[in-house]
């Protein structure tokens, strides 16, 4: 993690980006292409560091057959 880290452990830029997404959202407005981006970008680089922790989860899919296979 970066220099730039709140004490929440949530760096400054994505606190900005999620503002703005959110400003987005409720104005009704398109999402810039930059901060489309870089929210993508970083959700990648979550998801594949999780991968990495913990491996392929697969709970929902085992949640879903178990309620089907409930009378």
């Amino acid at each position: 993690m970066s220099a730039e880290t709140t004490t929440a452990g949530t760096d400054f830029a994505s606190a900005a980006d999620l503002d703005a997404v959110l400003k987005h959202v409720i104005a009704g407005t398109p999402i810039d292409p930059a901060l489309f981006r870089r929210v993508r970008e970083r959700s990648e680089r979550m998801t594949e560091e999780l991968r990495r922790k913990y491996g392929e989860l697969n709970v929902a899919v085992d949640l879903v057959r178990e309620v089907r296979d409930e009378p």
